[in-house]
């Protein structure tokens, strides 16, 4: 699975129990075994409205508006709480349509993203690391 890839579980489990409709973004590619992915909302009450990197925010998160790509809503990337999935039991979720891909970022946009996510104090080292790999690795496919 490529980074910028949305999915949508229709039975995800937040971290305090409850389950429901979510949809979240891929920002890697799971080759060591793992996806570092980060949730999405539709609703604004916490979020500014500016296209892009809202990093400095109380809440960091990237902005994609309306139209801007394939999402259907005004769509903010929630930069302030990364997960990871094992890679193998994701991947067997989307070949049993459990969890459902709804689109991939463009190259420019998934970029945009990623170095917006890098820049989160939410990510750990390790999920830091892991997705300045990714930028690098997107960036030398598109100059090859």
């Amino acid at each position: 699975m490529t980074p910028g890839t949305f999915l949508v579980d229709e039975s995800f489990k937040f971290k305090d129990g409850k389950t429901g409709k979510k949809i979240f973004t891929i920002l890697n590619n799971g080759v060591l075994g793992s996806y570092i992915v980060v949730k999405t909302t539709s609703k604004a009450d916490r979020y500014g409205i500016q296209y892009g990197c809202q990093i400095m925010d109380r809440f960091p998160n990237f902005y994609f508006v309306k139209g801007s790509c394939f999402l259907h809503d005004n769509t903010w990337v929630q930069l302030d709480d990364f997960f990871e999935f094992e890679a193998a039991e994701l991947d067997q979720k989307i070949i049993h349509n459990a969890i459902h891909r709804i689109g991939v970022l463009n190259t420019s946009q998934t970029l945009e993203l990623l170095i917006c996510a890098s820049h989160s104090d939410d990510a750990s080292k390790i999920q830091e690391d892991e997705i300045k790999k990714t930028i690098a690795s997107i960036k030398n496919q598109s100059t090859t």
